[in-house]
């Protein structure tokens, strides 16, 4: 953002004070660190009296040489020394109109009063050299110079001049929010306002559509460039995926082929016999059967017999058998 000095001493944009500057060599204060300013009553710069007074020639001759005509500080230089130019003094000496109360008037820069008398464009342009941040001096009414140019209908070269070194003076506004434009409805050319802003917005429009389409290509090689990283991808991955397919199907292969081998190594064993016994579905021990012996099932028919005559009752009991009466 460009800075903005103002004639007042408490004037401050973007941190820095008035007196600051951004060319080498140029200030608005002396050695000692005062603000250059004199009283237009009393005080007043030569320079200042002259653009007043319209006398372009003495002023052009004193802004190329620093010197005045049947100016007497020539042979007092001889015999003192030579003091500081005038010319950089003056161009940048704020020259302050106070009332009678002693409040200000008016202040402004030697540059301020060229534009309002319609100076030549090479006092203007000779001005600015010599102290370039006049051009971004605004006066006791937020006024720039560019402000002047409008108000008071400058030739169109000072107008181009002024734009084409501080171009963003156009959106400085003075007090009651006056943009330069709006000053050119009070001059002598009100069509030169309305022509600038027309020409503004159709330039601020095409801008607009400039950056619209490098953003939009902008944007699409980016979304290009990223579908194309995306495609990349999903291919390797998509080739990862079939060989981990592939390795899976041949690791089913291979187990298949060895459960298939140990099957058949089971069915052509010829060790010796299993000495297991089945289980029985109704849930019983699991020993196997007592094997018997064959004498243990035949009968001897004598003992039978024997068994026929042994006692029985009270005759088993007691020894002998009870003898049977009959009658």
């Amino acid at each position: 953002m460009a800075s903005i000095i103002c004639c007042t001493a408490d004037y401050t944009v973007d941190g820095r004070d008035d007196t600051e500057s951004n060319a080498e060599g140029c200030s608005t204060v002396d050695h000692d660190g005062k603000i250059l300013e004199c009283d237009y009553d009393s005080t007043c710069t030569k320079l200042y009296k002259l653009i007043e007074g319209k006398k372009w020639e003495e002023i052009i001759y004193f802004l190329e040489t620093g010197k005045w005509y049947f100016d007497t500080t020539v042979f007092t230089s001889m015999f003192f020394g030579a003091g500081p130019d005038p010319r950089f003094i003056e161009s940048r000496t704020w020259v302050t109109a106070l009332d009678e109360m002693g409040s200000v008037r008016w202040c402004q820069l030697p540059l301020h009063a060229a534009i309002t008398f319609q100076a030549p464009f090479d006092v203007i342009t000779k001005l600015v050299e010599l102290y370039p941040e006049s051009i971004r001096c605004a006066d006791d009414q937020d006024m720039l110079p560019l402000h002047y140019a409008f108000r008071f209908g400058s030739d169109d070269n000072v107008l181009a001049y002024l734009l084409e070194e501080f171009p963003q003076a156009l959106k400085k506004k003075a007090l009651r929010d006056r943009l330069p434009l709006d000053m050119a409805h009070y001059s002598s050319k009100p069509e030169r306002g309305v022509i600038i802003e027309c020409f503004m917005e159709t330039s601020i429009t095409e801008a607009k559509a400039d950056w619209n389409d490098d953003h939009k290509e902008v944007l699409s090689s980016i979304k290009s460039k990223t579908n194309s990283s995306l495609t990349d991808e999903v291919a390797a991955k998509s080739e990862k995926l079939r060989s981990a397919e592939y390795e899976l199907l041949e690791a089913k292969k291979k187990i298949q082929q060895l459960e298939e081998e140990l099957m058949g190594a089971r069915g052509g064993r010829t060790g010796p016999p299993t000495t297991r016994y089945p289980v029985p579905r109704n849930g019983g021990s699991q020993r196997a059967p007592k094997e018997k012996k064959d004498d243990e099932f035949l009968v001897d028919p004598t003992e039978e017999n024997d068994f026929d005559k042994k006692p029985k009752g009270l005759g088993k009991m007691f020894g002998r058998q009870k003898k049977q009466y009959t009658f």
